[in-house]
């Protein structure tokens, strides 16, 4: 049966970090997914939610990380050093970065392998999410990195709605991808005057194998009353 992860992005009004944490509890959530750019003073909030999700016992914690793994075909972004160690201070299961501008015939197997035994606490997993860039998000460049990488602390994060955003089948690459995917996004997209944005999937989402752990990740007008029927939903499908 899949985990359900509540991300703080459901919340349509603001509440406070302790609130946010003890509603995803009520809710019924197995985990959270925290989301580094709704922080403005990362260390102080990040000790909160350290201690308030340590009170919780939520599992998994996944903290999303809105920068690129790769800055370029050969390099890996010196950022992700510095949200390893939030993530670890956070005491988080999986880390979450989306692609950047990999190149599978330049890049070295065995440097990505140093690198993570180097940086990455043994407890503490990434995940590559199939973002709205068209260099990182689409299924070719993803799909190639997973079948070039020899780790195995690298899974991914196959986000449903993103891939109408690249104009390509989400269907088509959740097959191709299948074997690496460990965490879903639920969601469909719409465009707008604004650009896109989230909304709630479709049925024909719900017909697709879950994966170790899924997401609402969608905003909602009042999740005390939408969060629970998502939840059985999602819940019954196994």
């Amino acid at each position: 049966m899949t985990k359900v992860i509540l991300p703080t992005l459901i919340f349509n009004t603001p509440i406070s970090i302790e609130k946010q944490v003890t509603k995803i509890k009520e809710y019924g959530a197995d985990g959270i997914e925290v989301r580094r750019e709704c922080l403005t003073d990362v260390s102080t909030e990040l000790g909160i939610l350290k201690r308030s999700i340590a009170a919780s016992n939520l599992d998994p914690v996944i903290y999303s990380v809105p920068i690129e793994l790769w800055l370029d075909s050969y390099s890996l972004n010196p950022i992700a050093e510095t949200s390893i160690k939030e993530a670890a201070f956070l005491n988080a299961t999986h880390i979450k970065f989306s692609l950047g501008k990999f190149d599978a015939n330049k890049a070295d197997t065995d440097i990505f392998d140093k690198w993570l035994k180097t940086n990455l606490p043994k407890n503490l997993k990434i995940l590559i999410e199939n973002d709205q860039s068209t260099y990182g998000g689409t299924l070719l460049p993803i799909l190639s990195f997973f079948q070039w990488k020899k780790e195995i602390s690298v899974g991914m994060t196959f986000d449903v709605g993103n891939w109408t955003v690249n104009q390509e089948d989400w269907l088509h690459a959740y097959h191709s991808l299948n074997t690496w995917i460990e965490y879903l996004h639920f969601k469909s997209v719409k465009r707008v005057k604004e650009g896109w944005v989230s909304i709630p999937p479709s049925n024909e989402h719900l017909k697709i194998p879950f994966p170790a752990f899924t997401a609402i990740e969608f905003p909602l007008a009042n999740p005390n009353s939408e969060v629970p029927q998502w939840m059985n939903k999602l819940r019954k499908k196994h």
